[in-house]
């Protein structure tokens, strides 16, 4: 099915559905209409397929900066980069597996619309703007980094080659003009506007500067943090030779070539983004490094045409060249970014809940939860902004249980529209109006009316008394909500703690201490784990030798309990579950978080969250109930 609206993103303020449909979204049905096979095998085996497709405008640039040999050898580097394979690889069902070849496709084209004359080159140019609109369709979410990495190229075939006689150049100035006011008739007039401030925006974004009010995304995100050499060399070539010969052969390649080597200028520039700025671009080192590699060994070769012996070190030296590459794609297994046990919790929550539910969980998990339970999700891998995600994890942050259902309920009714009238009622304060939310959602609509009348809220639309602002708080009508927590968020929880307890007056959060056991034993007055050791009696945990003092250890033994206090000074608390042999260290604060009290404790007010599903450490699927005016 596809409709103008998607309900079950980005709930309560339903994005509309891209138009047209995602061109991966497109292929992918497109296959599974074909061959009848399960969506699930058609999203998992694809992108290896088309992640492949890099050999042809790979080979076929390379073939043309040194011939055949270059070609060949370029080829089997690029295709074996470890990241590449990584973000192409079965199950990424991701626009990466593809976004390098077209972009590289792009430049090959235009390179030989410069260099070509007569008809051919209009055949490439024509081939080049076909790329560009596929491109744009492929990345629909960011069809402006789609049209610089396009563009690009074909502006520096315009500047440095394309030199046609007077007519040749009017006629072709002026289907470029239709073809402008054709892209501007499907993506709107506002489109180069559009493309300037998506990437002043996308800098800010990947350079990790601050925003207004609300964190910048961009430095919670792995994916988005900076490349060392290291990780830049491990997740290339595999080895400091390869890489330096690699970087050698293509600076070598740009001094013998320096106008044609221009058309390697995009994948240059998004590799150097990956060390300066996000490791996300390090796929597009992949053509680069297999250029330069390529280029090191035809130039050599064509050099020693009568010395065998040179000859036949090349050959060891090409098979050394991809050896590390080969032996780590070969060893490496890419798990799936989702496990079998969650989603399977994913499926229980779509069998187990209601067709309008909406399932509170952490934004990594918006796309699968929406595909698995067939439900609707409030972030996504694309719905993410930074306000989005600080109202994401307050809930779970909280220490208040009835808050954290009430404001999980508020925001599914209001939204992000909802919440930007409460700033403009205190005329855009937002700190005084998180602080107003928080104190009027613990409280309930009893009290919560008086905290209402002496905060003096404005006129907003018709929210006009305190009543009708006390109703706003507690809305009557929601769509049910579920709360989907998961061992994921022990993982994560550096980052979305920091983010749920976001302080606008401060701009910054808080960053928990916690660490995770698996397999923990409880044997007389002792707890036991790989790397752990905690003696119950003393309060004391011993950790990788490290000796930490405990405040507190909490057993849930039974469906009990069972806490002990300690006089050590210090802020760790230790929690273990027995029946899943799960156990837990972190700090006083984030001992009593909501989060922890559910997944650790199993400690619920059950006015306000009701177990559906307790799968601990797995995940767990709780009903969020609320305060109603």
């Amino acid at each position: 099915t596809y409709g103008h609206i998607d309900y079950r993103r980005a709930v309560p303020d339903y994005p509309k559905m891209p138009s047209p449909p995602p061109l991966l979204s497109v292929i992918g049905a497109g296959v599974q209409k074909l061959t009848g096979f399960s969506f699930n095998w058609v999203g998992a085996v694809l992108p290896a397929f088309l992640g492949m497709l890099l050999v042809v405008p790979l080979y076929s640039m390379a073939r043309f900066y040194g011939g055949p040999l270059m070609a060949f050898v370029g080829t089997l580097i690029g295709v074996l980069s470890f990241y590449y394979i990584y973000r192409s690889s079965l199950g990424w069902f991701d626009t990466d597996c593809m976004n390098v070849t077209w972009a590289l496709s792009a430049s090959y084209l235009f390179l030989k619309f410069g260099v070509e004359k007569g008809i051919r080159r209009y055949l490439y140019c024509a081939g080049g703007l076909i790329i560009w609109f596929l491109f744009m369709w492929w990345w629909d979410q960011t069809p402006y980094v789609a049209t610089a990495l396009a563009l690009l190229p074909f502006a520096i075939s315009i500047v440095f080659f394309y030199r046609p006689n007077k007519k040749e150049g009017l006629v072709f100035l002026g289907v470029l003009l239709v073809l402008a006011f054709a892209v501007i008739a499907w993506k709107g007039v506002d489109f180069p506007l559009k493309v300037f401030f998506f990437f002043f925006f996308q800098y800010k974004y990947i350079s990790k500067k601050e925003s207004v009010d609300f964190p910048n995304l961009g430095v919670s995100i792995s994916e988005q943090s900076r490349a060392s050499f290291g990780e830049l060399v491990a997740k290339t070539t595999g080895s400091n030779v390869v890489f330096f010969i690699s970087i050698i052969g293509l600076g070598f390649l740009f001094f013998k070539r320096p106008k044609d080597s221009l058309f390697l200028s995009v994948p240059v520039l998004l590799s150097i983004l990956s060390y300066f700025f996000a490791k996300r671009f390090l796929i597009f080192l992949a053509p680069i490094t297999a250029m330069g590699a390529g280029f090191f060994i035809a130039f050599f070769w064509s050099k020693t045409t009568s010395l065998k012996l040179v000859r036949l070190f090349l050959i060891f030296l090409v098979i050394g060249f991809l050896y590390p590459s080969f032996v780590t794609a070969i060893n490496k297994t890419f798990w799936p970014k989702e496990p079998p046990h969650l989603v399977g919790g994913m499926v229980y929550a779509g069998k187990h809940t209601p067709k309008d539910a909406v399932i509170w969980a952490w934004w990594d998990h918006g796309y699968p939860l929406i595909y698995f339970s067939d439900r609707g999700t409030i972030n996504d891998g694309s719905a993410h902004s930074p306000e989005r995600s600080v109202y994401n994890g307050i809930p779970m942050a909280s220490h208040n249980q009835r808050f954290s259902a009430n404001f999980m309920r508020f925001y599914v009714a209001t939204g992000l529209e909802g919440i930007a009238k409460l700033y403009k009622a205190l005329d855009g304060d937002k700190a005084k109006a998180m602080e107003l939310m928080k104190k009027v959602l613990s409280v309930g609509p009893e009290k919560g009316l008086e905290i209402i009348k002496s905060a003096h809220l404005k006129k907003v639309d018709n929210l006009d008394s305190p009543k009708a602002w006390l109703r706003y708080f507690f809305p009557k009508k929601v769509r049910p909500v579920y709360l989907f927590l998961d061992w994921r968020l022990t993982v994560t929880s550096y980052w979305w703690f920091w983010l749920g307890t976001w302080d606008i007056k401060k701009h910054d959060g808080i960053h928990p201490s916690y660490a995770s056991f698996y397999n923990v034993i409880l044997k007389g007055k002792h707890i036991n784990a790989p790397g752990l050791s905690v003696d119950i009696d003393s309060g004391i945990a011993i950790f990788k030798g490290r000796k930490l003092p405990l405040s507190q250890i909490t057993i849930l033994k039974q469906g009990k309990l069972i806490k002990k206090e300690y006089s050590n000074k210090s802020n760790l608390v230790f929690d273990y579950y027995e029946r899943a042999r799960f156990a837990a260290i972190m700090d006083q604060n984030f001992s009593k978080s909501v989060f922890n009290a559910l997944f650790m404790r199993h400690q619920a007010n059950i006015k306000y969250f009701r177990p559906i599903r307790l799968a601990t450490p797995s995940h767990q699927i709780w009903e969020v109930k609320g305060d109603t005016f």
